[in-house]
Protein backbone atom coordinates (compact mmCIF):
# COMPACT_ATOMS: atom_id res chain seq x y z
CA UNK A 1 0.00 0.00 0.00
CA UNK A 2 1.29 3.69 -0.47
CA UNK A 3 2.19 5.26 2.89
CA UNK A 4 3.03 9.07 2.32
CA UNK A 5 5.71 8.66 -0.60
CA UNK A 6 6.50 5.10 -1.05
CA UNK A 7 4.97 1.72 -1.14
CA UNK A 8 5.39 -0.26 1.57
CA UNK A 9 5.40 -3.87 1.79
CA UNK A 10 5.57 -6.98 3.61
CA UNK A 11 5.73 -9.63 0.95
CA UNK A 12 6.15 -9.83 -3.06
CA UNK A 13 4.82 -13.11 -5.47
CA UNK A 14 5.51 -13.36 -8.88
CA UNK A 15 2.74 -14.59 -11.11
CA UNK A 16 2.92 -16.04 -14.22
CA UNK A 17 -0.45 -14.60 -15.83
CA UNK A 18 -1.53 -17.45 -18.47
CA UNK A 19 0.38 -20.11 -20.22
CA UNK A 20 3.68 -18.38 -21.91
CA UNK A 21 2.58 -15.17 -20.64
CA UNK A 22 -1.08 -15.75 -22.49
CA UNK A 23 -2.84 -13.46 -20.45
CA UNK A 24 -0.53 -10.66 -19.54
CA UNK A 25 -1.08 -7.69 -21.95
CA UNK A 26 -5.28 -8.08 -21.19
CA UNK A 27 -4.58 -8.44 -17.23
CA UNK A 28 -2.69 -5.76 -17.28
CA UNK A 29 -4.97 -3.20 -19.76
CA UNK A 30 -8.22 -4.71 -17.51
CA UNK A 31 -6.03 -3.76 -13.94
CA UNK A 32 -6.77 -7.55 -13.00
CA UNK A 33 -5.07 -10.63 -12.16
CA UNK A 34 -5.80 -13.98 -13.24
CA UNK A 35 -5.67 -17.56 -12.27
CA UNK A 36 -6.38 -20.85 -14.18
CA UNK A 37 -6.76 -24.16 -11.53
CA UNK A 38 -9.92 -24.95 -12.91
CA UNK A 39 -9.91 -28.28 -11.22
CA UNK A 40 -9.91 -26.22 -7.68
CA UNK A 41 -13.22 -26.02 -6.09
CA UNK A 42 -13.82 -22.31 -5.46
CA UNK A 43 -15.91 -23.18 -2.31
CA UNK A 44 -12.28 -25.02 -1.22
CA UNK A 45 -10.11 -22.47 -2.10
CA UNK A 46 -12.05 -19.92 -0.23
CA UNK A 47 -12.33 -21.91 2.66
CA UNK A 48 -8.30 -22.21 2.72
CA UNK A 49 -8.71 -25.98 2.75
CA UNK A 50 -5.14 -26.72 1.91
CA UNK A 51 -5.03 -30.11 2.25
CA UNK A 52 -8.02 -30.82 0.57
CA UNK A 53 -6.70 -28.94 -2.61
CA UNK A 54 -3.30 -31.01 -1.91
CA UNK A 55 -5.69 -34.42 -2.18
CA UNK A 56 -7.55 -33.67 -4.90
CA UNK A 57 -4.02 -33.40 -7.06
CA UNK A 58 -2.96 -36.35 -5.47
CA UNK A 59 -6.15 -38.36 -6.45
CA UNK A 60 -5.24 -36.65 -9.72
CA UNK A 61 -2.11 -38.80 -9.94
CA UNK A 62 0.19 -35.79 -8.53
CA UNK A 63 3.07 -36.60 -6.32
CA UNK A 64 2.88 -34.97 -2.59
CA UNK A 65 5.79 -32.50 -2.88
CA UNK A 66 4.10 -31.44 -6.23
CA UNK A 67 0.17 -31.32 -4.70
CA UNK A 68 1.37 -29.39 -1.78
CA UNK A 69 3.03 -26.62 -4.27
CA UNK A 70 0.03 -26.38 -6.01
CA UNK A 71 -2.02 -25.32 -2.90
CA UNK A 72 0.30 -22.88 -1.98
CA UNK A 73 -0.29 -21.54 -5.13
CA UNK A 74 -4.04 -21.14 -4.77
CA UNK A 75 -4.01 -20.16 -1.32
CA UNK A 76 -1.66 -16.95 -1.68
CA UNK A 77 -3.53 -16.19 -4.99
CA UNK A 78 -6.85 -16.14 -2.56
CA UNK A 79 -5.26 -14.90 0.56
CA UNK A 80 -2.22 -12.58 0.00
CA UNK A 81 -3.65 -9.14 0.94
CA UNK A 82 -2.65 -5.40 0.29
CA UNK A 83 0.64 -6.04 2.04
CA UNK A 84 1.67 -8.00 -0.62
CA UNK A 85 3.39 -6.72 -4.34
CA UNK A 86 2.35 -8.56 -6.78
CA UNK A 87 5.20 -8.50 -10.00
CA UNK A 88 5.02 -9.95 -13.37
CA UNK A 89 6.97 -9.42 -16.65
CA UNK A 90 5.40 -7.85 -20.43
CA UNK A 91 7.37 -7.28 -23.15
CA UNK A 92 10.68 -6.82 -21.56
CA UNK A 93 9.51 -4.32 -18.68
CA UNK A 94 8.45 -5.25 -14.75
CA UNK A 95 4.99 -4.51 -14.00
CA UNK A 96 3.45 -4.72 -10.22
CA UNK A 97 0.35 -3.91 -8.69
CA UNK A 98 -1.22 -4.68 -5.13
CA UNK A 99 -4.97 -5.74 -4.51
CA UNK A 100 -7.25 -5.77 -1.54
CA UNK A 101 -10.36 -7.47 -3.62
CA UNK A 102 -12.08 -10.72 -3.20
CA UNK A 103 -11.41 -13.69 -5.76
CA UNK A 104 -14.20 -13.41 -8.47
CA UNK A 105 -14.77 -16.78 -9.66
CA UNK A 106 -15.38 -16.79 -13.33
CA UNK A 107 -16.46 -20.52 -13.51
CA UNK A 108 -14.37 -24.06 -13.99
CA UNK A 109 -14.90 -24.71 -17.79
CA UNK A 110 -11.63 -24.11 -19.88
CA UNK A 111 -13.46 -23.76 -22.85
CA UNK A 112 -16.15 -21.37 -21.90
CA UNK A 113 -13.70 -19.18 -19.72
CA UNK A 114 -10.51 -19.79 -21.62
CA UNK A 115 -9.42 -16.58 -19.34
CA UNK A 116 -8.65 -18.06 -16.29
CA UNK A 117 -11.11 -19.97 -13.84
CA UNK A 118 -10.99 -16.92 -11.26
CA UNK A 119 -9.42 -13.50 -10.73
CA UNK A 120 -8.55 -10.29 -8.88
CA UNK A 121 -8.72 -6.93 -9.23
CA UNK A 122 -6.06 -4.78 -8.35
CA UNK A 123 -5.94 -1.76 -6.65
CA UNK A 124 -4.82 1.32 -8.51
CA UNK A 125 -3.75 -1.04 -11.82
CA UNK A 126 -0.52 -2.36 -13.02
CA UNK A 127 2.60 -0.17 -13.22
CA UNK A 128 5.24 -0.78 -15.48
CA UNK A 129 7.29 2.43 -13.43
CA UNK A 130 8.64 3.32 -10.17
CA UNK A 131 6.93 5.92 -8.08
CA UNK A 132 8.71 8.46 -9.76
CA UNK A 133 7.86 7.16 -13.41
CA UNK A 134 10.83 5.57 -14.32
CA UNK A 135 10.35 2.89 -16.66
CA UNK A 136 11.28 -0.68 -14.94
CA UNK A 137 12.78 -1.84 -17.88
CA UNK A 138 13.93 -5.95 -17.72
CA UNK A 139 17.66 -5.48 -19.31
CA UNK A 140 18.20 -2.74 -16.66
CA UNK A 141 17.22 -4.87 -12.96
CA UNK A 142 19.46 -6.78 -11.57
CA UNK A 143 19.06 -11.21 -12.61
CA UNK A 144 18.71 -11.29 -8.54
CA UNK A 145 14.83 -10.50 -9.25
CA UNK A 146 14.54 -11.05 -12.96
CA UNK A 147 15.43 -14.82 -12.29
CA UNK A 148 11.84 -14.94 -11.14
CA UNK A 149 10.80 -15.17 -15.04
CA UNK A 150 12.66 -18.93 -15.21
CA UNK A 151 9.69 -20.27 -12.51
CA UNK A 152 8.23 -22.64 -14.07
CA UNK A 153 4.78 -23.40 -11.97
CA UNK A 154 2.35 -19.97 -11.75
CA UNK A 155 2.95 -17.99 -8.42
CA UNK A 156 6.17 -18.28 -6.16
CA UNK A 157 7.49 -15.90 -3.33
CA UNK A 158 9.77 -13.05 -3.57
CA UNK A 159 12.11 -13.03 -0.55
CA UNK A 160 15.24 -11.64 0.79
CA UNK A 161 18.14 -9.69 -1.20
CA UNK A 162 15.58 -9.76 -4.53
CA UNK A 163 12.67 -8.13 -2.22
CA UNK A 164 14.50 -5.36 -0.90
CA UNK A 165 15.55 -4.81 -4.28
CA UNK A 166 12.18 -4.63 -5.92
CA UNK A 167 11.26 -1.95 -3.16
CA UNK A 168 14.07 0.17 -3.59
CA UNK A 169 13.44 0.45 -7.32
CA UNK A 170 9.64 0.96 -6.98
CA UNK A 171 10.40 3.79 -4.70
CA UNK A 172 13.72 4.87 -6.19
CA UNK A 173 16.43 4.10 -3.40
CA UNK A 174 19.73 3.15 -4.26
CA UNK A 175 21.66 1.49 -1.85
CA UNK A 176 24.42 3.42 -0.54
CA UNK A 177 27.35 2.02 -2.51
CA UNK A 178 25.26 3.16 -5.97
CA UNK A 179 24.86 6.53 -4.40
CA UNK A 180 28.09 7.06 -3.93
CA UNK A 181 29.14 5.63 -7.59
CA UNK A 182 26.39 7.95 -9.15
CA UNK A 183 27.91 10.73 -6.91
CA UNK A 184 31.48 10.10 -8.13
CA UNK A 185 30.10 9.56 -11.53
CA UNK A 186 28.49 13.11 -11.57
CA UNK A 187 31.92 14.92 -10.30
CA UNK A 188 33.86 12.89 -12.70
CA UNK A 189 31.42 14.61 -15.72
CA UNK A 190 31.79 18.36 -14.60
CA UNK A 191 35.53 17.80 -14.32
CA UNK A 192 35.36 16.39 -17.81
CA UNK A 193 33.41 19.27 -19.37
CA UNK A 194 36.34 21.22 -17.28
CA UNK A 195 38.82 19.33 -19.08
CA UNK A 196 37.27 20.10 -22.35
CA UNK A 197 36.66 23.57 -22.46
CA UNK A 198 40.75 23.66 -22.06
CA UNK A 199 41.63 22.25 -24.98
CA UNK A 200 42.64 24.80 -27.91
CA UNK A 201 40.82 24.57 -31.08
CA UNK A 202 43.29 21.97 -33.07
CA UNK A 203 43.23 19.61 -29.69
CA UNK A 204 39.17 20.21 -29.66
CA UNK A 205 39.15 18.99 -33.47
CA UNK A 206 41.05 15.81 -32.42
CA UNK A 207 39.07 15.27 -29.57
CA UNK A 208 35.89 15.23 -31.88
CA UNK A 209 37.56 12.85 -33.81
CA UNK A 210 38.22 10.45 -31.28
CA UNK A 211 35.15 10.27 -29.75
CA UNK A 212 33.52 9.22 -33.55
CA UNK A 213 36.35 6.51 -34.18
CA UNK A 214 36.26 5.27 -30.31
CA UNK A 215 32.33 4.80 -31.19
CA UNK A 216 32.58 2.56 -34.51
CA UNK A 217 32.90 5.69 -36.98
CA UNK A 218 35.67 5.88 -39.35
CA UNK A 219 37.12 8.64 -41.10
CA UNK A 220 37.30 9.08 -44.69
CA UNK A 221 38.59 12.72 -45.27
CA UNK A 222 41.55 14.28 -42.92
CA UNK A 223 40.30 16.23 -40.23
CA UNK A 224 39.93 20.45 -40.84
CA UNK A 225 42.23 21.27 -44.94
CA UNK A 226 40.66 23.38 -46.96
CA UNK A 227 37.05 22.53 -46.94
CA UNK A 228 35.05 25.60 -44.88
CA UNK A 229 31.87 23.78 -44.01
CA UNK A 230 33.05 19.81 -43.30
CA UNK A 231 36.04 19.20 -40.76
CA UNK A 232 35.18 15.60 -40.85
CA UNK A 233 33.80 12.85 -43.17
CA UNK A 234 32.92 9.06 -41.72
CA UNK A 235 31.59 6.07 -42.38
CA UNK A 236 29.85 3.40 -40.21
CA UNK A 237 31.37 0.24 -41.25
CA UNK A 238 28.48 -1.96 -40.20
CA UNK A 239 25.77 -0.34 -41.86
CA UNK A 240 27.60 2.01 -44.52
CA UNK A 241 26.10 5.14 -42.94
CA UNK A 242 28.17 8.18 -44.00
CA UNK A 243 28.16 11.30 -41.68
CA UNK A 244 29.59 14.85 -41.96
CA UNK A 245 30.75 16.34 -38.53
CA UNK A 246 31.44 20.87 -38.29
CA UNK A 247 33.99 21.46 -35.23
CA UNK A 248 33.72 24.50 -33.25
CA UNK A 249 35.27 25.51 -30.22
CA UNK A 250 33.75 28.74 -29.60
CA UNK A 251 30.64 29.45 -31.84
CA UNK A 252 27.10 30.92 -32.02
CA UNK A 253 23.53 29.92 -33.43
CA UNK A 254 24.30 31.84 -36.10
CA UNK A 255 27.34 29.47 -37.38
CA UNK A 256 25.02 27.01 -36.93
CA UNK A 257 22.22 28.16 -39.01
CA UNK A 258 25.28 28.61 -41.78
CA UNK A 259 26.55 25.41 -41.43
CA UNK A 260 22.79 23.51 -41.81
CA UNK A 261 21.84 25.67 -44.92
CA UNK A 262 25.47 24.53 -46.39
CA UNK A 263 24.62 20.94 -45.94
CA UNK A 264 22.25 20.83 -49.10
CA UNK A 265 25.45 20.11 -51.04
CA UNK A 266 26.49 17.49 -49.40
CA UNK A 267 25.24 13.33 -49.65
CA UNK A 268 25.29 12.24 -46.43
CA UNK A 269 22.92 10.30 -43.75
CA UNK A 270 23.65 12.15 -40.76
CA UNK A 271 25.13 15.67 -39.92
CA UNK A 272 26.91 16.54 -36.53
CA UNK A 273 27.62 20.36 -35.11
CA UNK A 274 30.53 19.95 -32.21
CA UNK A 275 31.37 22.72 -29.68
CA UNK A 276 31.94 23.66 -26.35
CA UNK A 277 31.21 27.07 -25.81
CA UNK A 278 28.66 29.10 -26.62
CA UNK A 279 26.91 32.41 -25.73
CA UNK A 280 23.82 30.96 -25.03
CA UNK A 281 22.58 26.87 -26.29
CA UNK A 282 22.33 26.26 -29.66
CA UNK A 283 19.49 24.08 -31.17
CA UNK A 284 18.67 22.89 -34.61
CA UNK A 285 15.10 22.23 -35.92
CA UNK A 286 16.61 19.71 -38.58
CA UNK A 287 16.21 16.28 -37.14
CA UNK A 288 19.24 14.98 -39.50
CA UNK A 289 21.37 17.39 -37.79
CA UNK A 290 22.49 16.28 -34.14
CA UNK A 291 24.33 19.64 -32.08
CA UNK A 292 26.83 18.05 -29.81
CA UNK A 293 27.54 20.77 -26.35
CA UNK A 294 30.15 20.42 -24.00
CA UNK A 295 27.64 18.08 -21.61
CA UNK A 296 27.07 15.47 -24.38
CA UNK A 297 30.58 15.58 -25.22
CA UNK A 298 31.62 14.95 -21.58
CA UNK A 299 29.03 11.86 -21.21
CA UNK A 300 30.70 10.33 -24.74
CA UNK A 301 33.94 10.75 -23.59
CA UNK A 302 33.30 8.89 -20.72
CA UNK A 303 31.60 6.20 -22.16
CA UNK A 304 34.53 5.89 -25.16
CA UNK A 305 37.35 6.03 -22.52
CA UNK A 306 39.06 9.13 -23.37
CA UNK A 307 38.92 10.92 -19.81
CA UNK A 308 42.68 9.89 -19.35
CA UNK A 309 43.59 11.24 -22.84
CA UNK A 310 41.74 14.70 -21.90
CA UNK A 311 43.51 14.50 -18.62
CA UNK A 312 47.15 14.48 -20.67
CA UNK A 313 46.05 16.73 -23.66
CA UNK A 314 44.78 19.46 -21.11
CA UNK A 315 47.15 19.11 -18.67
Amino acid sequence: MITGNSIEAKTAKYIKLGEKGSWEASCIEEGVLRLGYYEVPHEMALAGDGDAIRDLFVARGVSAMSARGHARQVLDFYQAGPETIWLTFCNGQLWWCQTASPVDFQGSDREQFPDGSRARRTMAGWSGTSLEGKPLVMNNLSGRLTRVVGYRQTICDVKGVAFDYLLRKINDRNLPEVETAQAIRNDLWQAVVDLIKLLQWKDFELFVELVFSNSGWRRVSATGGAQKTIDLELVLPLTNETAVVQVKSETSQAELEVYIEALAGYRADRAFFAYHTASQGLSSDNSDVMVMDVASLADSAIRTGLVDWLIDRAG
